[in-house]
């Protein structure tokens, strides 16, 4: 597939920009977690996106997602968007990185896009689930990851061009929660605080 996109844009029947032109960003997940109380799984949505005259829909694309606090994360799994017609799941690699991903729908002849790969819209979602931990707080952080030589293409419904995400051209815009820890464990911090407090006095 990469070398088929390198031949159109040798071409000049595609086109890259260069500059922080296309995104591809997570988004959608809780703020806040709590493992205190048992495992938790949640959500977060791939967002596909373009400034500007670079097209009006997602074509293909492809990813990848690490994220930190490993030895909490017991699964990850990735469902793609309806539109998307070609897909490469790559699985969850453990230590909290999901392998390389693929997304796309075929451009054939008297073709349109399919609804809802619109610019700005979802290409799937990543499941996520964490087991319980007593004693847990601070950031967990999700971050994308590119696999090949472009990350998102697009395409303009009304003149047919195409176009492709440079590694200068993608910016990748992660999502962190913050993991609250146990009452006790937070009694006890404020205790510390206190405690540090009073001996400086």
């Amino acid at each position: 597939m990469i070398r088929a996109m390198s031949i159109l844009t040798i071409a000049g029947l595609a086109s890259t920009s260069f500059g922080q032109n296309y995104i591809l960003r997570l988004e959608g997940g809780p703020q806040e977690i709590d493992t205190t109380t048992g495992s938790v799984t949640f959500t977060i949505d791939v967002i596909g996106d373009a400034e500007a005259g670079l097209g009006t829909h997602m074509l293909w694309g492809s990813l990848a997602l690490e994220s930190s606090g490993s030895s909490l994360i017991q699964n990850i799994s990735w469902v793609h968007a309806d539109w998307s017609e070609y897909n490469i799941d790559g699985g969850y690699a453990g230590n909290g990185v999901y392998n390389h991903i693929e997304f796309g729908q075929w451009e054939t002849t008297n073709w349109t896009p399919r609804v809802g790969s619109e610019l700005g819209e979802r290409i799937g979602s990543f499941q996520i689930s964490l087991a319980q931990g007593d004693d847990v707080s601070g950031m967990l952080d999700f971050n994308l990851l590119a696999t090949s030589s472009f990350g998102l293409s697009t395409i303009d419904i009304d003149t047919g061009a195409s176009y492709y995400s440079s590694p200068e051209s993608l910016v990748f815009e992660g999502f962190s929660i913050q993991l609250v820890p146990a009452p006790g464990s937070a009694l006890v911090l404020m205790g510390s605080i206190l405690l540090c407090t009073k001996r400086r006095r």
